[in-house]
Formats: structure tokens, sequence, C-alpha cells
């Protein structure tokens, strides 16, 4: 069977959140040394979510999922998810804000330390299609 083509976040965002997204981010740096992973944290970065104030969504954040049904609980690690709570305020009927992930414990258990790219999936939960984002990069912090 042959692998599906993943596409890089560029591609994909900007964009809505309307069903399950799977995204290639490419990292920074890679193969880190000790003291560098304790002096900055690996960051994945959700940028530009976008929602109305009064709607519920979810999204769940998955690194590394897989396509393949081999692939199981180990080779896949949930690393958040973001919700906006619905409520009424006097301005702004939408809010943009972004979803902040330390990675770099997830990527060792996973090890993808010395990965190049991330798997990156996001699982809408509830709101589908009611989120927009702008863009999924890795940083550091």
């Amino acid at each position: 069977m042959a692998a599906v083509e993943v596409p890089s976040a560029t591609s994909v965002f900007p964009g809505k959140l309307d069903k399950t997204v799977k995204v290639i981010v490419s990292r920074p740096k890679k193969s880190r040394s000790k003291e560098e992973k304790e002096e900055e944290e690996e960051v994945l970065l959700i940028d530009g979510i976008e929602v109305e104030r009064d709607v519920f969504v979810k999204f769940d954040v998955f690194i590394n999922d897989e396509d393949e049904a081999t692939s199981g609980a180990h080779k896949t690690e949930f690393a958040g998810s973001f919700v906006n709570v619905p409520h009424k305020h006097e301005h702004h009927k939408k809010i943009k804000t972004k979803l902040r992930l330390g990675i770099s414990e997830l990527l060792e258990d996973l090890g993808a330390d010395d990965d190049e790219n991330v798997l990156v999936t996001l699982v809408p939960r509830s709101g589908v299609g009611d989120v927009s984002i702008d863009g999924v990069k890795i940083e550091f912090d």
C-alpha cells in the first residue's frame, strides 16, 4: 500500500478546521543536546486561532499520529486541546488567540528527537467549521 502524501502546514493553513487535518511541520533544530533541551522547550505553536465568542469549540492535537492501522498508541502522543467556552461580551464578536504546547518530552517518548519533521494531527471535537487557524509551526521558548 502506497504511503499517503501529507501536506506541509504552510500549504494547508491559513484555513478552516472543518475536518481532521494532518500536516507536516518542520523542526528548526533537531538532535539537540541535553543542555539545549534543559535551556529551551520545543513548542508547537498553533497561531491565529479565530473563533466566535459565543460558540463552544474544542479540538485535540496529536503528535506523530499515523494513518496506518498498525501504528497503534506507541506511535502517537496526545499533545493537548484547545477549548473555547461560550461567553457574552459587549465588544468584538470574534476572538483571535494561539495555542502553545510543549513537545520536547513527547518527541523523546516517541523516539522522534532526530526527525526533521513532525506529523501533527488536529482533530475537531466540537464546533466543527467554526474555527480558523492561521498557521502551525515549531519554535523554542
